[in-house]
């Protein structure tokens, strides 16, 4: 079996048999990969600290048929609010999951990793909430799987008005485009979606959110996900019981 070594984080991990776990890792060189790491639920194994969720790892794994081996591990970064604090915990548990449901296998994505480097660390400093909001819209950005948030989505004219917003559509619609069924979408909740998407992860700068414009971004963020996907994310589950 052909080893390789690769910088990655940990997205994903189920326990699997006695000692053993099934771990997600999102790589630098080849995006998602899924790995075994046997015997690292053993207090003393080499393996145990660094197959714990949102680490930041040096990895040198196997490659296999279904599931590669993790052979050694090293920590980078260790998060601190993502290990210990359950509000964070949660919301650092979506946008994993996020990740983990949107990206194909062995596919490399150096750019998106890049920006997850920036998104974990903010975790640390930021409100979890705002942080897993603005991952999310930035990660759909980035995927390609986007709606139209400032045109509308069937004639392209920018919008600059009140006016209303459709999942099922694709995005924004005009006064002269909009359907029936489509939901209440304001200047000020169109402006705070694309301070959002475009938001900084590096500046000094603090987003300063209405919760009215909060809650209906969430709701339209979390309807776009159920259309793309067909189910809903666990991680909301665990969300919910906050």
């Amino acid at each position: 079996m052909q080893k390789y070594r690769t910088e990655a984080l940990v997205i994903g991990v189920h326990n699997w048999g006695e000692a053993d776990k099934l771990v997600t890792f999102f790589t630098k060189e080849r995006g998602k990969v899924r790995g075994t790491a046997f015997g690292c639920r053993r207090a003393k194994s080499p393996l145990a600290a660094g197959m714990q969720m949102f680490q930041h790892v040096d990895v040198e794994l196997s490659e296999g048929q279904r599931l590669d081996t993790v052979r050694q591990c090293s920590i980078l970064r260790h998060y601190k609010r993502l290990d210990s604090e359950l509000s964070v915990i949660a919301y650092g548990a979506f946008v994993a999951e996020l990740i983990s449901e949107m990206m194909p296998e062995h596919e490399p994505e150096p750019d998106l990793f890049a920006l997850l480097l920036k998104i974990f660390p903010a975790f640390e400093r930021r409100n979890p909430r705002i942080a897993a909001l603005a991952a999310a819209y930035q990660l759909l950005e980035y995927s390609g799987m986007q709606l139209s948030y400032g045109y509308c989505v069937h004639c392209g004219r920018e919008i600059e008005e009140d006016t209303v917003f459709s999942v099922r559509e694709g995005g924004a619609l005009c006064g002269d485009c909009a359907v029936p069924d489509g939901m209440p979408y304001s200047g000020a909740l169109r402006r705070m979606i694309l301070e959002i998407r475009n938001f900084d992860w590096e500046a000094d700068s603090r987003m300063q959110l209405k919760k009215a414009e909060l809650l209906q971004a969430e709701q339209l963020l979390m309807e776009h996900i159920q259309t793309l996907l067909g189910h809903p994310l666990k991680s909301l589950d665990f969300l919910a019981q906050l």
